[in-house]
């Protein structure tokens, strides 16, 4: 019978099996020890019973004080007993073959008299006691299901029905060492890690929904060397998976299957995802990196952990001693919640996949999230670590004014509106002066989702960096300043004067005759549909009234007052500089006009759209000369106005 597949299913109910012996019975010494045992079990006799049968019998299933309570779950057969067959094993054990027949009251019934349906065939098993007498050593009932007999011994059915008993009663009562001896190695193994409090709450749930007193019926599936409990619960069954370890049934894992916060698919994976959980937070409190790196997932891990300041973070201790753990595992998926009355730390672990199929799970954090409940910030350690080496790195590309690094470490939108217009030779006409020293203080950071502020003190001032989360990652999306006369937010700054350095660059190369093709088209590029419908569209080169306006461009900013429908730009002063008017199309800044400013009176001042619109006009313009010939400024005299008085504009446009 050792080699049979045995499967078998517990029925609920019992009644205890009467043997008496057959007319005829010449089988005397099995009779009496079989009728021995029969009458105690009938009886509820315990010590009775520890007498008729053997040390190993009642190690196995008489080794508590519910063992006949438990028994009364088997369904082991009951009415008149035949003794069929004897057969002598060895001089110290013996096989018995017993026939029940069940009673019928005195009834007759022809359909059921001779049924095979009430006769059932039952193997005992009898050895020699210490005192030499014959005694029960093991039953064996003859079950079929799905059409395979099979033979299941009575003590492995005791022995895997009181285990669980006292792996129920354990963890309802006892303390942590109790709890952890009634398991196997390989799951002691995995729960003995645990936090004491998780650990309790664990062994809390599994035994608070027990169904009430009087109501343990569990119902079984053997094989040969595992078993598969279910207990009812109040709500949906407890299931608890066995191993026979050396002639004894041992708990491997056990889990919940209900409705609702008490679902447990797994005590053994929840088990071994909590350890790598609290594996984690022992390594980042010890600023383990190496250690780190084989608890996290390998983005996580490159992206954010690895170049971080792990101390200036502080994540719950990993035996939990001041945050309550929530977790719940959902396929690959585990999810953490640590919380006490400040803070709520969210963990997010998947597990790896595993190339055999035997191996244990692991599972890797990918993200933890910080909740500060008092400021409700926030804190993603991807977005704190990240955000700041990315800005390390923005900060050292502004003030090397390094346009490839400053794309590579800022948002898409800011990229877009500000560094792909600009080159290394234009972003130096940029008012980044407060970027020049690379070194910043942190102040403070608040952290929003997807949205990062750090607080920095740099160069004297006090600046706002804003990062966002962009492919997994944090990238400068703008600067927040405070300087008087001009927008808050380095990127409209920016926006507004890199059309005006374009313009201005375009005017300078078109001083050039053999740039006059280039010229016009950056000029068009950045100026309004009106400019170029009333002087770029009209000229075929860059008119020589327009060819020294870069030169009063390219005056310190003063100011830029915002419009609904347009920007004013101020740039030098009264004395020398230029009022630029600006517009918005296609979703750009572009240029409208541009006032030539060089002394405080109105007569000093040219509005360049209408002045080369004219000059056009009248056929005026003239071409950029390769050669100035010597002394052409000095000995041409000054341009008169209308009122016939010198236009302070002559010398520096005729240049």
């Amino acid at each position: 019978m050792s080699g049979t597949i045995r499967s078998f299913v517990w029925c609920f109910g019992l009644a205890v099996c009467a043997t008496t012996c057959g007319t005829g019975c010449s089988h005397l010494i099995e009779t009496n020890a079989i009728t021995a045992f029969s009458k105690s079990l009938k009886d509820k006799d315990l010590e009775g019973l520890m007498k008729t049968t053997t040390d190993d019998f009642q190690q196995r299933a008489l080794r508590t004080t519910t063992a006949l309570e438990d028994m009364r779950i088997l369904n082991l057969p009951d009415g008149k007993t035949t003794i069929v067959e004897v057969e002598n094993e060895s001089d110290e054990k013996k096989r018995v073959t017993v026939l029940f027949t069940a009673e019928t009251d005195g009834k007759k019934d022809k359909k059921s008299k001779d049924s095979k349906a009430n006769k059932k065939e039952v193997f005992y098993e009898l050895a020699r006691d210490k005192s030499g007498h014959w005694a029960v050593d093991d039953i064996y009932l003859k079950q079929k299901r799905k059409g395979v007999v099979a033979y299941k011994s009575v003590t492995e059915q005791m022995d895997l029905l009181l285990s669980v008993r006292e792996f129920i009663d354990t963890w309802s009562h006892g303390d942590r060492e109790h709890v952890l001896r009634i398991t196997s190695k390989s799951f002691r193994e995995v729960l003995d890690p645990l936090p004491p409090s998780f650990l309790a709450n664990l062994t809390r749930m599994v035994a608070a929904g027990k169904a009430s007193k009087g109501k343990f019926k569990p119902h079984a599936e053997l094989d040969e060397k595992t078993a598969v409990v279910r207990l009812p619960r109040v709500s949906g069954h407890t299931v608890i998976s066995l191993e026979l370890f050396d002639h004894h049934w041992q708990v491997t894992d056990v889990s919940i299957d209900c409705k609702g916060d008490e679902q447990l698919p797994s005590m053994l994976k929840l088990a071994q995802a909590v350890n790598g959980c609290t594996s984690f937070l022992a390594a980042f409190g010890a600023g383990d990196k190496q250690e780190l790196a084989g608890w996290s997932t390998t983005d996580f891990y490159e992206g954010s952990l690895a170049i971080g300041e792990l101390h200036q973070v502080k994540l719950p201790d990993p035996m939990l001693t001041e945050h309550d753990l929530q977790v719940k595992v959902r396929g690959n998926r585990a999810d953490f919640i640590l919380k006490n009355d400040t803070e709520l730390v969210q963990i997010d672990m998947h597990r790896t996949p595993e190339v055999n199929p035997n191996a244990k799970p692991r599972f890797l954090v990918s993200e933890v999230t910080i909740y500060e409940i008092a400021t409700k910030q926030e804190k993603r350690l991807s977005a704190l670590f990240t955000a700041q080496g990315m800005l390390e790195i923005f900060v050292q590309a502004l003030a090397n004014r390094d346009v490839v690094t400053l794309k590579h470490a800022s948002t898409r939108d800011l990229a877009a509106r500000v560094w792909s217009k600009l080159n290394k030779d234009t972003i130096t006409a940029m008012p980044l002066q407060p970027f020049d020293n690379g070194e910043v203080e942190f102040v403070d950071t608040v952290f929003q989702g997807a949205l990062t502020k750090v607080d920095v003190r740099q160069g004297g001032r006090q600046l706002t960096y804003l990062l966002r989360e962009e492919r997994g990652r944090f990238f400068v999306d703008d600067v927040q300043w405070q300087i008087t006369g001009i927008p808050s937010s380095l990127k409209t700054t920016l926006e507004i004067l890199v059309p005006i350095h374009e313009f201005a660059s375009a005017i300078a190369q078109g001083q050039s005759p053999d740039e006059q093709s280039a010229a016009l088209e950056r000029l068009q590029a950045n100026s309004t549909s009106d400019f170029n419908r009333a002087v770029w569209t009209q000229a075929k080169f860059v008119p020589n009234s327009g060819m020294s306006a870069d030169t009063f461009l390219l005056a310190p900013l003063k100011g830029i007052a915002l419009g609904d429908q347009e920007v004013t730009v101020q740039l030098g002063d009264s004395r020398f500089g230029a009022k630029v008017i600006l517009k918005r199309e296609f979703e750009r800044f572009v240029v409208d006009d541009i006032q030539l400013i060089a002394g405080p009176e109105e007569s000093q001042r040219l509005a360049l759209k209408n002045a080369l619109r004219s000059q056009l006009a009248r056929g005026e313009a003239r071409r950029p000369q390769n050669v100035v010939p010597a002394g052409f400024v000095r000995e041409t005299p000054a341009k008169l106005d209308t009122e016939g008085n010198a236009d302070p504009f002559a010398n520096e446009l005729l240049r």
